[in-house]
């Protein structure tokens, strides 16, 4: 498999009227490898078609990270898997990824 036979697009989103999330950023790891996400909002990653694990978490400016979420996805080839990741109320919970849609690019 060679990278960019298919995207996972990834949406980091976080719970409104919370001031932590304003001096925090995700993190993004596939596969074990951390992938240049350092803002909330929508990006975009290439991967090989197949199976692959995503992991999520969020990073404050001071203090633990949290929000740790693990998901399994499949990209197929030549797909985009459209990923949500929802940061949790409180600090030390959960966070939450969803898988949203699988399409043709």
């Amino acid at each position: 498999m060679s990278i960019g036979q298919g995207t996972l697009r990834v949406t980091f989103a976080y719970p409104a009227f919370t001031r932590l999330y304003r001096t925090s950023s995700p993190r993004l790891q596939v596969d074990g490898v951390e992938q240049p996400v350092r803002t909330w909002g929508t990006h975009t990653i290439a991967v090989g078609a197949g199976p692959h694990r995503v992991r999520a978490w969020v990073v404050p400016d001071s203090g633990t990270d949290f929000g740790v979420a693990e998901e399994a996805v499949v990209v197929e080839f030549g797909a985009r898997t459209e990923l949500s990741y929802r940061a949790p109320h409180f600090h030390g919970a959960h966070g939450r990824i969803k898988v949203l849609a699988l399409s043709g690019t």
